[in-house]
């Protein structure tokens, strides 16, 4: 239990692999414990049907902007893309982990976009009666430097948890410890059961895979699975 969601098992598919949600209903009965899509945005929209296979994994839905940097008007598209987001994801990422955008951790209106989310989130909650975790997704940056200031802000604006890039456990783990009781989703570089087993004893909570799943699909799956 994370979150407040039961996960069949802690690994999931991280987001980029469907970035519409057309190939969902077949990737949340592939094995996973939950699929991340996206990055949704003004362009992609969401493809896939709202209706999910019996017993299927946690769906995750990554939003973004077309627009670079962080300002109004990017944070303006973040809100709408939770407010649709919410109607149909378990969860819900805001993706900073763009720098074709120009967008990092750290980018100026890092706090701002969280607090604005949090705010849409909990007026969502109140009009649907139903709250949808909310998280951010950032490059975790290397070992000994500051924390990232997003992640500073997700802990003070009350959001439920950090999508962390990076192969460096020991980064992983301070930040785990930082966050306290958020919930910490590791990617990046995890191939291997041996791998996802190194970032929860890390401190991850949730672990994704991208490349070992597009190169391996579902038999490369199952030897991971099998191996947690």
């Amino acid at each position: 239990m994370t979150m407040g969601l039961e996960f069949a098992n802690p690994l999931g598919l991280a987001a980029g692999y469907d970035r519409t949600g057309e190939f969902a209903p077949s990737l949340l009965s592939a094995g996973f414990g939950h699929v991340e899509i996206g990055t949704i945005n003004s362009a992609t929209a969401y493809g896939g049907p709202l209706m999910r296979p019996a017993g299927s994994a946690r769906l995750g839905i990554n939003i973004g902007s077309l627009r670079p940097g962080l300002d109004d008007l990017v944070i303006e598209d973040f809100v709408i893309r939770l407010k649709q987001a919410a109607l149909i994801g378990d969860y819900v990422v805001a993706n900073l982990s763009a720098p074709t955008m120009q967008r990092n951790g750290n980018s100026q209106g890092a706090e701002r976009l969280v607090q604005s989310l949090s705010a849409a989130r909990d007026a969502l909650s109140t009009v649907c009666d139903h709250r949808v975790p909310l998280l951010i997704k950032l490059e975790g940056g290397e070992q000994g430097a500051a924390i990232p200031a997003a992640i500073a802000a997700a802990r003070s604006h009350g959001l439920d948890g950090i999508v962390l890039v990076s192969d460096c456990l020991h980064r992983l783990h301070a930040i785990s410890s930082y966050v306290g009781r958020l919930t910490v989703i590791s990617v990046g570089g995890v191939r291997t059961s041996e791998d996802v087993r190194a970032r929860l004893a890390a401190g991850a909570s949730l672990v994704q895979v991208h490349r070992a799943f597009a190169e391996g699909g579902v038999e490369q799956l199952r030897r991971i699975l099998e191996g947690i």
